[in-house]
């Protein structure tokens, strides 16, 4: 199974849609989305995303599926509105500034500038979500790995799906990271996603237990932040 992360087009968040230029950005991402043969479309619920993700696909006559735990990461603290304070990657530049350092690990869910913020639980219920959504297709994460229900090889007629997910930076940033076992401020600090980018990571079959006859499958990153469509 390939799972490509689609950030949207050049966003007016303030009407949470797709400024002209964002439209064209889409437009151009749609000209080449026969490339990826995808067989399913996923959207966050969010305006931006769902109108880049409707002009992929109209080209490919796909109905845009809304999954509504691949809205935009929330951040903030608790004592007022969601994203009234620094952005994780504005803390991440403190951090770089005073600390010449991040969190390592799982660290940063403790960590005195972040842990009474709201991206920890977001992070970790969009992971979860992602992780049920997962099993629904036959991989139950175990560990590092995903243990699969069924074996992923061609006499199993198991079809090998593509699926798009069209969403944000943010919840690219922690689910792509999940899938990778790399810790959230980990890719934030050095990963970005362009706009229209895609990220491919593939789950596919890598080991099998002996003893019980169990398969299991691992996340491994195809491509990455891939914006050749805008070049034309």
């Amino acid at each position: 199974m390939r799972l490509y992360f689609i950030r949207h087009g050049d966003p007016d968040y303030q009407h949470d849609s797709l400024t002209e230029r964002g439209k064209m950005q889409a437009q151009k991402l749609a000209a080449h989305i026969h490339e990826l043969k995808l067989d399913e479309i996923y959207s966050s619920p969010h305006g931006r995303a769902v109108q880049t993700a409707t002009y992929s696909a109209e080209k490919l006559g796909l109905e845009v599926k809304i999954l509504p735990w691949l809205k935009e990461v929330l951040w903030g603290d608790f004592s007022g509105d969601a994203y009234s304070t620094e952005s994780p990657w504005s803390i991440n530049g403190r951090f770089l500034a005073s600390r010449h350092a991040y969190p390592e690990g799982e660290s940063w869910k403790t960590d005195e500038a972040v842990k009474n913020d709201r991206i920890v639980g977001d992070v970790e219920e969009k992971c979860a979500k992602l992780d049920e959504w997962l099993e629904s297709r036959g991989f139950e994460h175990c560990g590092q790995l995903y243990k699969v229900k069924a074996p992923l090889d061609a006499a199993s007629g198991a079809k090998q799906k593509n699926i798009a997910f069209f969403c944000h930076g943010g919840v690219s940033t922690a689910l792509t990271g999940h899938l990778l076992n790399i810790p959230f401020w980990q890719m934030v600090s050095h990963f970005i996603f362009d706009v229209t980018s895609i990220t491919c990571v593939e789950i596919s079959e890598c080991a099998s237990a002996e003893e019980t006859g169990a398969h299991f499958a691992s996340a491994q990153l195809i491509c990455y932040n891939d914006t050749h469509h805008l070049q034309n």
